[in-house]
Order: C-alpha cells, then sequence, then structure tokens
C-alpha cells in the first residue's frame, strides 16, 4: 500500500469516526455534513470524495459495524468444538462486540429502519442473506447429528439471540445499569436451553 493509499484509508476512518459521533449527538436527521467536516477536520470535497452524501457515510458506517459483528461471530464459531460451544460463541460475540462498541451498536439499533429503506437496502439485505448462509452452513450439521433441535431457520436467531439483543437495547439506552457482560452466563444458558438437545438425551449417531 502506498503513503496515497495509507493517508486515504486513515483519512476514510478519521471520518467515519467522526460521524459516528456527529450521529449519536444528534442523530443522522439532525446531523449535517459541515458538523462531520469540522468534527474529523476533512475537508467537504473530501467527505464528498469517499463517501458522495451524508446518506451514503451513515449507510457505510452501518455496514463496516454489521460486518465487524459477524468477522467476529464467524471467526470464533470456527473455533467452537461443539454444539453447546457454538451457541455460546454466538451469545458471547454479541455481548462482547456490543460493550466493546457501545457508540456503534447503537447507532445501529437506532439506524436500522432508514438503511433498510435508503439506497443501500440491496446493499443490507446482500450482507444479512451472506450471514444467514454461512450461519445455516454451521446450524444444519448439528441439527443433522442430534445436537441441535429441528426447528425452522428463522426462529435459531430469536432464540439464540432475541433476549441478550432485547436486555442490550435496555442497557444502551439507559433503562438497566448492568452491561450483558454481567449476565453472561444466564444468556449463554438460556440460548442453550432454547435450541439445544442436551447429550444425555441426544439420539445415537
Amino acid at each position: 500500500m502506498t503513503k496515497s493509499q495509507v493517508r486515504s484509508t486513515q483519512r476514510r476512518r478519521d471520518i467515519l469516526r467522526a460521524a459516528l459521533t456527529c450521529f449519536i449527538e444528534h442523530g443522522v436527521d439532525g446531523t449535517t455534513i459541515e458538523m462531520i467536516r469540522d468534527r474529523s477536520g476533512a475537508s467537504i470535497g473530501s467527505l464528498y470524495h469517499h463517501f458522495g452524501n451524508k446518506e451514503r457515510l451513515a449507510a457505510t458506517l452501518f455496514l463496516h459495524g454489521l460486518a465487524e459483528f459477524t468477522e467476529t461471530l464467524l471467526a470464533r464459531l470456527a473455533r467452537s468444538s461443539d454444539a453447546r460451544s457454538g451457541i455460546t460463541a454466538m451469545v458471547e460475540s454479541y455481548i462482547d462486540w456490543v460493550t466493546a462498541n457501545p457508540d456503534w451498536a447503537r447507532f445501529i439499533l437506532q439506524t436500522r429502519g432508514q438503511v433498510v429503506r435508503g439506497e443501500a437496502a440491496d446493499q443490507l439485505a446482500s450482507a444479512n442473506r451472506q450471514q444467514f448462509l454461512q450461519l445455516r452452513a454451521w446450524l444444519m450439521p448439528q441439527v443433522e447429528q442430534g445436537a441441535l433441535r429441528a426447528l425452522p431457520l428463522e426462529l435459531y436467531h430469536p432464540l439464540i439471540i432475541g433476549p441478550v439483543q432485547e436486555y442490550t437495547r435496555a442497557w444502551l439506552a439507559g433503562r438497566v445499569r448492568q452491561p450483558p457482560t454481567s449476565h453472561r452466563a444466564a444468556f449463554t444458558e438460556a440460548a442453550w436451553r432454547a435450541v439445544g438437545i442436551a447429550a444425555d438425551k441426544a439420539p445415537p449417531a
């Protein structure tokens, strides 16, 4: 990578970090390009060069967050040794990413509707579809081996992630004080009880 490319990449990161701060403080609608320019130190020309407009910048921030979380999730899932450790990896990946990136997580939860309706809708649909296929590739062998309950595919995510996601929303909104990490064991146990089959109850191979 050339020095020019390094500078360009760093500039993009600076703009995204500045935009995230502005979006959290003022909302996407209440944020102006000038606010992001002032916060990032980038020129208006640089902002438009890298992202086109404010809406694309917000969509990029959303999609980057989703991609980073998915990468973390799949890496942990690949290291799991059995069904239970895999379910634990799913829950803990969510907990750890959100608590490490609370502003980013808050932004994603607050702006999903805008992204779904915006010009990045197709990109989001593609990203979600890819994540679904990758998770299905892990889930189905576990079901076939009798380690996980056989359920409609669309039920696994809400049963595994739904409880911790709902708690996380409350934590990010300030409605509960303890971070999700304080209840890690409870959430992983709940997820396993929802979809797992105990080894002593699993059918013989």
